[in-house]
């Protein structure tokens, strides 16, 4: 199960559908989230010559770029063993995890005068991000926060800008075995990270389910 993505729906019963569990919202005021990784519009504030957003699995070798802006090793004496040196880095844990009951999360690499590093952790994202000011550093915000996106509907897969800051309606999973239950939420989130919680109600139930 990937709390990024969509949910692995088992033999469940969703509420989420019925209007008066739903929470109360303008659909149309909201834009859909269409994309599996809506992460390319980050705008970091932090200095980097390059850098890359990864997703990764737990036991595979193979990690899917999903982002990235710069030129590797740009300004290097030995472009070959930099780039070398840059791609050998690996982590085992990063931020917006998920695929429950394997594990698979985003990271970054970032390179900047030739030091290489590896951001994997929330608060060093919010340091990389800075503030939140692109729907893509908020649906990821979200994300790592816990929340997961849906790419075919908007009840738990659309963002709005207000003013200064982003809402979003999305989905969290409250329990994964007997009972199976994921809420539709509908967010808040500031330019400084600050989360806050508009409106939740049950999306999904199943009482003799597991993920």
């Amino acid at each position: 199960m990937s709390k990024i993505f969509s949910y692995l729906f088992l033999s469940i019963v969703v509420l989420g559908c019925s209007k008066d569990d739903s929470i109360h919202v303008d659909l149309s005021k909201f834009d859909a989230i269409t994309e599996r990784f809506p992460y390319t519009d980050l705008n970091p504030e932090v200095t980097f010559n390059y850098y890359e957003l990864l997703y990764s699995i737990e036991g595979n070798a193979d990690e899917e770029l999903i982002a990235s802006e710069g030129t590797l090793c740009a300004n290097a004496s030995d472009p070959d063993t930099c780039a070398e040196s840059f791609n050998a880095m690996e982590t085992m844990f990063g931020f917006a995890g998920g695929c429950l009951p394997s594990y698979c999360f985003l990271y970054i690499k970032l390179q900047e005068e030739g030091t290489n590093a590896i951001l994997n952790t929330p608060e060093q994202l919010l340091t990389f991000l800075g503030t939140i000011d692109s729907a893509s550093e908020a649906i990821l915000w979200a994300n790592v926060n816990g929340y997961s996106h849906s790419s075919s509907s908007k009840e738990t897969g659309a963002i709005q800008k207000v003013d200064d800051h982003f809402e979003l309606l999305v989905s969290e999973l409250v329990s994964g075995c007997l009972p199976y239950q994921t809420d539709q939420v509908h967010l808040r989130i500031d330019s400084d990270g600050k989360i806050i919680e508009l409106g939740r109600a049950v999306f999904s139930y199943a009482k003799n389910s597991c993920i």
